[in-house]
């Protein structure tokens, strides 16, 4: 087993003769699919539970539509590298080149979004504000403060994207006027919002009640998801960064295993807890 392994492993950086790797490496194209394959099945399995659970699809929550759509999302992703690699193979063109970079661009920014909305969810049902969300200054600030300054920050990253295909390999990335804002704009939000979680944990522990009890499990959890997915997001752009771009292939691969990551983190948040469920019955706007 171990010597399969090493020989699948080894094949990822053959080389042809002149220098540029296979355009259609069998080990590369094997490695692939297995991880599509993990990554497709854990995450309709993820989606099959957490639409399992629902029985009032009228009264759903707003986290849980959240967390349905990160699920949906990040499968319609995985199937599309799936076409895009095996269709097509990625290093087969500049065009096919140019489409894996919009794919990954596309997935990455759209699952960052709804993940920042997960957690401004998830302040709002843990501090179990009186007020509606439209009231909710706090709320309000978390949603449009941060949310519509990212924005722009993803549009700088489709301005500054670049696609090179040169003699049958992809290489893909974006530029560091790009990369930059994104980064700390990436950790200015995380830690706000997990600073909103610590300070609101730390409130919880003089309190002894079942009710705190649950509410402190709850914002642990997510605090330290939280933690999770910006140790995981920080590491992926600064390595794309620091390495100005990847070759198309990895770059595919990685994505994977971050929405892999990013879900199973979700689904670890809100395993153990009913705020997802019964804390918000409806949609309060």
């Amino acid at each position: 087993m171990r010597a399969f392994w090493v020989r699948k492993i080894t094949t990822l950086f053959e080389r042809s003769k002149n220098g540029f790797p296979y355009a259609r490496n069998e080990g590369r194209n094997s490695c692939f699919c297995d991880l599509v394959l993990v990554v497709h099945g854990n995450l309709v399995c993820l989606l099959c539970s957490s639409s399992s659970k629902c029985t009032n699809w009228g009264r759903l929550p707003l986290v849980c539509w959240l967390i349905l759509i990160i699920y949906a999302d990040s499968i319609i992703f995985v199937l599309g590298t799936a076409v895009l690699w095996q269709g097509y193979g990625v290093d087969s063109s500049h065009s096919v080149c140019s489409t894996a970079l919009l794919l990954c661009l596309s997935c990455y920014m759209t699952t960052k979004v709804f993940i920042y909305y997960f957690l401004v969810e998830r302040v709002y049902i843990v501090r179990r504000s009186s007020s509606s969300r439209l009231k909710s200054k706090l709320y309000l600030f978390n949603s449009f403060g941060m949310l519509v300054p990212y924005l722009f920050v993803i549009a700088l990253n489709f301005y500054f994207r670049f696609a090179d295909y040169e003699q049958g390999s992809c290489r893909i990335g974006m530029k560091r006027e790009s990369m930059i804002p994104l980064i700390a704009f990436d950790i200015l939000v995380n830690v706000y919002l997990t600073s909103l979680f610590l300070i609101h944990l730390r409130s919880l522990y003089s309190y002894k009640t079942n009710r705190s009890s649950q509410t402190r499990m709850v914002t642990l959890r997510t605090f330290v998801g939280s933690c999770c997915t910006l140790t995981s997001s920080v590491a992926n752009l600064t390595v794309v960064m620091v390495s100005k771009g990847e070759p198309g292939w990895i770059c595919l691969m990685c994505c994977n295993i971050d929405i892999l990551f990013s879900a199973l983190v979700l689904h670890w948040i809100t395993s153990k807890d009913n705020a997802s469920t019964h804390a918000s019955p409806s949609p309060n706007f």
